[in-house]
């Protein structure tokens, strides 16, 4: 049985002021956000809830759609940024993303590569994933490696969400690799916690099968 979209807060992950999903973003391409956008919408199934996933790009293959459950708004053949690849038609975006959101109670975003990956224009009129995010308007999990750069790469992402004025849920670290577990992925995690003010939600623990990972909640999504 649908539940009724007020009592979203009474589950884990929990969801407040007024937000009704998620934009899955990531610190570079491959870090793994299609696991943890599928299972978000999986979580959030289990509990009654009518999910939308949406993934407005798709450059080169589309089988991280397939593991999301919804097909690419918008799919190129090459795998490039899509400012590259072919010409966007943002109209499409917003409107799909619109059509999800009136027969959604929960709405999964992903995104495409970091949140500076170029879709169209140039100069100062250039539209990055960041606006994409900023459009819908959507708080954002970040999706980052564990190991040694991720750092960097993860406070950098931060700054430009921020400078965008997008709320930022927390940060989900992926194992999307076997890694070897050294001091540098035990001690990410809080060091980018301590310097950001930024929570760590979660890690996603490596698992050949993508559709099989399974995640570790260290905190509830609140924001």
């Amino acid at each position: 049985m649908k539940k009724n979209r007020s009592n979203i807060m009474r589950y884990y992950p929990k969801i407040w002021n007024g937000a009704r999903g998620f934009f899955v973003t990531g610190t570079d391409t491959g870090v793994g956000k299609t696991e943890v956008a599928a299972y978000l919408a999986e979580s959030f199934s289990k509990k009654g809830f009518k999910v939308g996933t949406m993934k407005p790009i798709a450059t080169g293959s589309s089988k991280d759609a397939r593991i999301l459950k919804a097909d690419p708004v918008i799919s190129f053949r090459l795998p490039l940024a899509p400012l590259v690849a072919g010409k966007v038609n943002k109209g499409r975006i917003w409107q799909a993303f619109e059509k999800l959101k009136a027969n959604s109670d929960i709405v999964i975003v992903e995104g495409i590569g970091g949140v500076m990956v170029p879709i169209s224009g140039k100069g100062k009129k250039a539209f990055y994933v960041s606006n994409m995010i900023s459009k819908m308007n959507l708080p954002a999990i970040i999706v980052a490696r564990p190991n040694s750069g991720t750092i960097n790469h993860t406070l950098m992402t931060i700054e430009v969400l921020r400078r965008k004025k997008i709320k930022i849920a927390g940060i989900i670290f992926n194992h999307s690799s076997r890694v070897k577990n050294d001091i540098s992925i035990k001690t990410n995690p809080g060091i980018i916690q301590g310097l950001s003010g930024v929570k760590t939600l979660g890690v996603m623990h490596y698992n050949k099968n993508r559709s099989k990972r399974r995640m570790k909640w260290l905190k509830r999504i609140e924001f």
